[in-house]
């Protein structure tokens, strides 16, 4: 099977005035809203892409909530195939499951109201309460009318998923694969499972910034690519209309009303999938574009009012004339993206960086598992850790970043989350302290640390950009 190739063009090709998308840029930063990448397609042609360093091209990147929209795609697949339907009830797919019947509005749920986010609970279930997930959906207390409001709710996707392999036979990720990820020319992409081995649904999806791309490019289409209608246009349709009001919000774009798993924004037509943090794929039909960003933000809305306010504007009817330097400018921003690095003086001139290199430093007890540390400072410097009796040797850069591939626990501000892989980090000296930043680059996640010396101690703290449950760290140790 041939895979889905995106083009790129010229954005005044495509009708895109390339200033707008410069200001665009110089807007984000200004407003540090932590952007990581970008890719803006017109007439389903790359016009803009970029991503801010150390996050790169090749990189999967935790999707969060936007993974509910390739499960509501999954779903329309399951009910193209006429394995499933919308008023199918949710307690059908699980005969024997429960000893004790559930209660009344659990019996009246249907396959819609998980879609639609208005299964009837009032306070969303809690996961991961028991190893058996869908047990605990199931037996939990729904005291509303399923159809009657809505609630965002995580836990009712889950149970998308598990009933997609219930009916399949296959994980959401495997049953996709051929149906949808293989056409469009998404792989090496993983997702997340659950105890019971179902792929958690809500979450835990990761891929490439180019994947939601196409994957809005797909929507676009109303789901056909290449000349193939992968997807029912209906499903398309009716999966990103508006289904059921979903406000009061203080952010105008989370109460324009809530589809299958996807959200309606402010300008007419323009719907997208999101998750945590700003992971975006937006999908504007009147403009024939889409827009997929990975970031690492905390307040999501400033960055679709930029976009409705600079980009959608900057979209014509044909081609536009653009003079060569322009699109030679924007062309060179976009291959020069980075992240700030930290400020000060190279640990290679520093007074005090050679007073406290290569000591070791036992650390105080604390919950982030981190025994030992040692800083080896340099034109390229090491921060050797003992995390959980494994030893890990970070390299940190100086005005840049520096990439060190780690398959133990880092030091993580997330209680109870872990992070694996990659990371990247730079430094500086500020006066007597040394400030790095390490930006896990699969994540939206950077923790900025500062390290203070003093006669036989260290003081290491640290907090870091986003987080749902963000605590500081702050870590003492005594020089051996």
């Amino acid at each position: 099977m041939q895979q889905h190739k995106l083009l790129r063009v010229l954005p005044c090709q495509a009708g895109v005035d390339p200033v707008a998308i410069t200001r665009f840029i110089d807007a984000v930063e200004e407003q540090n809203l932590g952007l990581h990448s970008l890719m803006l397609l017109r007439h389903n042609k790359v016009v803009a892409e970029g991503w801010w360093a150390p996050y790169r091209s090749d990189y999967n990147h935790f999707l969060f909530s936007l993974s509910k929209s390739f499960t509501s795609t999954a779903v329309g697949f399951a009910v193209q195939e006429r394995r499933l339907t919308l008023d199918d009830d949710v307690l059908g797919f699980f005969p024997g499951k429960l000893a004790a019947p559930p209660c009344e509005n659990m019996r009246k749920m249907k396959v819609r109201h998980l879609l639609g986010m208005c299964t009837g609970h009032t306070v969303e279930p809690k996961m991961g309460a028991s190893d058996d997930w869908a047990y605990d959906f199931l037996t939990s207390y729904v005291p509303l009318e399923p159809g009657s409001k809505f609630l965002y709710n995580t836990f009712a996707t889950y149970m998308l998923s598990v009933i997609v392999q219930n009916v399949t036979g296959q994980r959401v990720s495997a049953y996709l694969t051929p149906r949808l990820l293989e056409p469009l020319g998404i792989e090496n992409v993983w997702w997340e499972t659950c105890p019971k081995g179902y792929d958690t649904g809500g979450y835990g999806f990761h891929v490439k910034t180019e994947d939601i791309a196409k994957f809005g490019t797909f929507l676009l289409n109303r789901g056909a690519c290449d000349g193939r209608q992968l997807l029912d246009a209906a499903w398309i349709d009716e999966a990103t209309a508006w289904h059921i009001y979903n406000g009061p919000s203080q952010n105008p774009d989370w109460e324009q009303g809530y589809g299958y798993q996807f959200w309606r924004c402010q300008p007419e037509g323009v719907y997208r999938g999101d998750g945590a943090f700003g992971q975006y794929c937006i999908v504007m039909p009147r403009q024939d574009a889409v827009l997929a960003v990975q970031s690492g933000m905390d307040d999501m809305q400033p960055m679709l009012t930029l976009v409705w306010d600079i980009l959608l504007p900057a979209m014509r009817d044909g081609d536009i004339d653009c003079p060569k330097p322009v699109q030679e400018q924007l062309k060179k921003r976009l291959t020069q993206l980075t992240l700030p690095l930290p400020a000060g003086e190279s640990p290679a001139q520093h007074a005090c960086a050679r007073e406290a290199s290569g000591k070791t430093y036992r650390v105080v007890d604390n919950a982030f598992g981190i025994s030992r540390i040692r800083f080896d400072f340099g034109d390229t410097t090491t921060l050797h850790l003992v995390v959980d009796g494994r030893e890990l040797a970070i390299r940190l850069g100086y005005q840049q970043w520096l990439d060190t591939p780690i398959d133990a626990n880092v030091p993580s501000m997330e209680a109870g989350r872990p992070f694996f892989g990659d990371v990247a980090c730079a430094g500086a000296w500020r006066q007597d302290a040394y400030t790095f930043q390490a930006a896990y680059t699969r994540t939206p996640f950077i923790d900025t640390f500062t390290a203070t010396f003093s006669p036989g101690a260290l003081v290491l703290s640290g907090s870091r950009n986003v987080g749902f449950s963000r605590q500081n760290i702050a870590l003492c140790g005594i020089a051996e």
